[in-house]
């Protein structure tokens, strides 16, 4: 029993080092900006020397050959010109719409801060400036297009608004962008807000009144240069996942890192394929921004690397989406739409927006735990408002579910220790001998009717839980910035003045002292130092984890020391 507890103690020891360290080769990225630089305020105004100037052809051809015949993915077509701002103000987002091309190039999420020391500015999403640029870019292309028109000289169209401003009074905003071709084809690009939605529409209305049919495929992209993810900042070497995420129906769920679409090569496409229904989009610690068309849509799906010096940082990511050639003949009006979600990984609001976006919440293998253990502290955060207590009461909800199979463990471990005298006579009388000593502690277990891996029983139903309420908790948007009590003002980070784990140390220490010493010299030694370890483990985890584990070692001690009585008393 003591070498197999030993053992797993190790174990989870060893386990959360890789998931600190490895998940940090795994998902870290190397990257340019800094997060401050990118989630600054005064940082975000759009930079006027950053655009890019890809030839329009390679563009076009990327776009509209079929993928069988061809794989490579160019740079989108931006416009030359300087940015031509207008403001967008709704309840949930600030925003800037960029009028060379109406593509967003700031949004930013009013009732998520940026930092619990700064309530007052909203974290940025998408951002367009001298350091970073991450922007949602949606146009139609083909080869009577506008984004191709030889009028406009830039490559982009540059739309006109009847406003600088706009800002949502109702409960829903509408925001029209025109602009009209040479051959007088007018295009009416709507941007649609709905109140407390992170849904946001994209509609084209095409009329033409030109003299010849024109052809177009929508499309809509993600474009992102490898800056440091600004959401994460849990604590040391605590990264998630940053990268290109999409939903196949026929594959399902997705993730591709950005090395991995590095490893392709620039403008080789590492995802080029058609399906009907899906999505796409690039994730991040806590938000995620996703093109969701319509589950009925045909679209051709990709993701890619593209070096590119007139970036901040060289490089840039893309993934996007194009939907199938639409016809409008001359006298004919013809509208069509795209979707986008942007916003937290809230999953009652993923599931609304597309069917499993919600899965870009991952909670890894044991997703299943994940998912129970969010929907109960949800259910008690829903009466007491405030999610440390909602970890305690969980944890107390979970150790009263288990306390049956527990007991077990805790009457082996008491009997163990009654039998401490009778092994300590044994390694006198056999310690030379391992052999014969082992033979003996097992005729001695039957005797007394101990199951000596019994008292493992405890750790052992510990260990997936615990594994999934770290991935519930590093995961849930839920908990970014949740205040618990006193100095923890942020459950989703480490504990600023090391308080949590030290208690839990000491209280692991404690836990140690109701359990029989291992016989062997060498596994007392290793157990001894196990709080120091842990504790020390421990000083870089969520603050909402280390305290689920000091509240389950506490009441562990109570369960315990309350059983060991009952043994003692005969019981």
């Amino acid at each position: 029993m003591d070498w197999f507890r030993t053992l797993l103690i190790v174990a989870v020891a060893v386990l959360g080092w890789n998931i600190i360290f490895q998940w940090n080769q795994d998902y870290g990225q190397s990257n340019d900006a800094t997060a401050s630089e990118v989630n600054n305020p005064q940082d975000i105004q759009v930079g006027h020397n950053d655009a890019l100037k890809p030839q329009v052809a390679d563009s076009i051809n990327s776009s509209l050959v079929p993928q069988s015949e061809k794989t490579e993915v160019s740079a989108p077509v931006v416009t030359q010109n300087e940015p031509k701002i207008i403001q967008v103000s709704t309840d949930i987002y600030d925003i800037e719409i960029d009028l060379n091309g109406g593509d967003l190039v700031r949004l930013a999420l009013k009732q998520y801060p940026r930092s619990v020391e700064n309530p007052d500015d909203p974290f940025v999403m998408l951002v367009n400036n001298s350091n970073a640029k991450y922007i949602a870019e949606s146009g139609i292309i083909g080869a009577s297009s506008f984004d191709l028109d030889a009028s406009a000289e830039q490559g982009r169209p540059v739309f006109k608004a009847a406003q600088d401003s706009y800002t949502m009074s109702d409960n829903s905003l509408v925001i029209p962008l025109e602009y009209t071709n040479a051959a007088g084809v007018t295009f009416e690009k709507r941007y649609i807000f709905n109140k407390d939605s992170y849904q946001i529409q994209v509609e084209y209305e095409i009329t033409n009144d030109g003299n010849s049919n024109w052809l177009g495929r929508p499309y809509s992209r993600l474009r992102r240069t490898g800056f440091k993810d600004p959401s994460t900042g849990g604590g040391f070497g605590l990264p998630t996942f940053l990268g290109v995420a999409y939903w196949d129906p026929e594959e399902k769920f997705t993730k591709v890192k950005f090395s991995d679409l590095e490893d392709k090569g620039t403008r080789s496409a590492y995802l080029n394929t058609t399906m009907e229904g899906g999505w796409i989009g690039i994730l991040q610690h806590y938000f995620v921004v996703a093109w969701t068309p319509a589950e009925n849509e045909t679209n051709l799906y990709r993701a890619s690397y593209n070096e590119n010096m007139k970036v901040p940082g060289g490089q840039e990511y893309i993934a996007d989406a194009v939907q199938q050639q639409i016809t409008v003949k001359p006298g004919e009006t013809v509208t069509t739409s795209q979707s986008m979600y942007a916003g937290p990984k809230l999953q009652e609001r993923l599931k609304e927006a597309a069917h499993g976006l919600n899965l870009s919440v991952d909670y890894g293998p044991l997703f299943f735990i994940s998912d129970l253990l969010m929907a109960v502290m949800k259910t008690i955060h829903k009466f007491i408002g405030n999610w440390g207590f909602s970890i305690i009461l969980l944890t107390l909800f979970i150790k009263a579910l288990l306390f049956p199979l527990a007991a077990k463990g805790y009457r082996s471990m008491a009997k163990m220790r009654e039998m401490q005298p009778k092994m300590v006579e044994l390694k006198k009388k056999h310690g030379e001998d391992r052999q014969k000593m082992s033979q003996e502690l097992m005729k001695l277990y039957q005797k007394e009717g101990v199951n000596p891996l019994g008292g493992c029983l405890p750790m052992l139903l510990q260990m997936p839980i615990f594994l999934a309420l770290y991935w519930a908790l590093l995961e849930s948007v839920e908990l970014r910035q949740a205040p618990f009590i006193l100095w923890i003002q942020d459950l989703s980070i480490m504990d600023p003045y090391f308080i949590l784990p030290l208690l839990m140390g000491a209280s692991m220490y404690f836990q140690q002292r109701l359990n029989p010493e291992p016989p062997d010299p060498m596994q007392a030694k290793v157990m001894k130092f196990m709080p120091i370890a842990m504790t020390f483990l421990f000083l870089f985890f969520p603050s909402g984890l280390v305290l689920y584990w000091f509240t389950n070692n506490v009441l562990s001690i109570a369960q315990q020391a309350y059983i060991t009585k009952k043994v003692q008393k005969g019981a």
